[in-house]
């Protein structure tokens, strides 16, 4: 019974999170829109929305911020594969 309880604990403490697809552009966009845009406008955008183009590259956006305010909302598109940012802006 010991050997099997050492076996269980070394599988659980070897085991290790992988981030989807979909979890790695959201974060990737994320950090991004933070560094140019500011904290507090992107976080007004959430939950954000990820939509995979191709094989590399999602698309992330924004929802608009609840009471409805003028303006647009943040949009990126991901390279998952090279961890990069390949388009950003932010609507007006």
């Amino acid at each position: 019974m010991k050997y099997y309880t050492f076996i269980l604990f070394a599988l659980f403490s070897c085991y290790e999170h992988r981030m989807s697809d979909k979890e790695l552009a959201l974060t990737i966009a994320e950090k991004k829109w933070k560094e140019i845009y500011g904290k507090s406008a992107i976080n007004q955008q959430k939950p954000f929305v990820a939509e995979k183009k191709n094989d590399s590259i999602w698309i992330v956006h924004g929802n608009f911020p609840k009471p409805a305010v003028i303006g647009g909302v943040a949009y990126a598109e991901v390279n998952i594969k090279t961890k990069e940012v390949v388009k950003y802006t932010h609507g007006e």
